[in-house]
């Protein structure tokens, strides 16, 4: 049986061992353990009225569907990103003036802390348009990047050791944060789809809709796809469930990037 909705889980985190000489005792492999509580339960979709439905040729409910992936993502991400305070992450680095050279500042407090791996930054509107205006970050990506377009898609690649920068409108203004910076440690996140609710008859009792499990194949994460057709209105209503907690993983993973301290 899987962790279950306010189940407290543990997540690990993993260390790069140290290379000893054959004549010396291999170290041990350590890591940390990171308790995750799924404590978040949210749902999105929406009703479509018998009327909606008989006024159009289109399909509303296939339309429905990336509105749905946007808005789940969001919500994702915005729990992630309430955890990017002064208490959680005290690194920070001051940069008024956003640029390559902040990107370099970045990436210095990284390697000067033996933090290693993918490197990300999110940034407030405000601070990827100003990225946006340097040269030495848009010159790379304009003839290396092919295919995309770093102002259509609010994302730069392969700048200054970092993998990627991403533009997040919502991010936090406490202490005067325009960003964040890490590696994929610093924040972790657990989710579970929910219980098919047919399994607490043994699967004998028929649902009055569709009850899917949906996982995505690159991160794992899945949910449950829910549809059902009131029988009295004929309102049909569709709508995605899941269960996830997030937590602080590595604190020296993460970098607060902020304009006044």
């Amino acid at each position: 049986m899987g962790a279950k909705q306010n189940q407290t889980i543990l997540t690990r985190l993993k260390s790069i061992p140290a290379v000893v000489n054959d004549d010396q005792t291999l170290p041990s492999f350590t890591t940390s353990d990171v308790p995750v509580t799924l404590d978040h339960v949210k749902r999105v979709g929406a009703t479509f009225t018998s009327a909606e439905l008989n006024s159009t040729s289109r399909n509303l409910i296939e339309e429905l569907a990336e509105p749905i992936a946007v808005a789940m993502a969001n919500s994702i991400v915005d729990s992630v990103a309430a955890l990017w305070t002064s208490g959680n992450f005290s690194n920070y680095t001051l940069d008024n003036t956003p640029g390559y050279n902040t990107l370099i500042e970045l990436r210095k407090a990284f390697i000067d802390r033996g933090i290693n791996g993918n490197r990300y930054l999110s940034v407030n509107a405000a601070t990827y348009a100003a990225l946006l205006e340097d040269p030495l970050i848009t010159r790379p990506n304009r003839f290396m990047s092919v295919g995309t377009d770093i102002i259509q898609t609010s994302e730069i690649a392969g700048v200054a050791g970092f993998s990627n920068i991403f533009e997040y409108p919502a991010t936090p203004t406490t202490n005067f944060m325009t960003g964040f910076a890490c590696t994929p440690e610093a924040v972790v996140l657990a989710s579970r789809a929910p219980q098919d609710p047919r399994e607490a008859f043994g699967g004998n009792i028929p649902f009055p809709g569709n009850f899917e499990v949906l996982t995505d194949p690159m991160t794992g994460f899945s949910a449950a796809a829910v549809e059902f057709i009131n029988p009295l209105t004929l309102d049909v209503t569709v709508y995605l469930k899941w269960i996830y907690g997030v937590a602080v993983g590595n604190s020296a993973a993460g970098q607060r990037l902020v304009y006044n301290d």
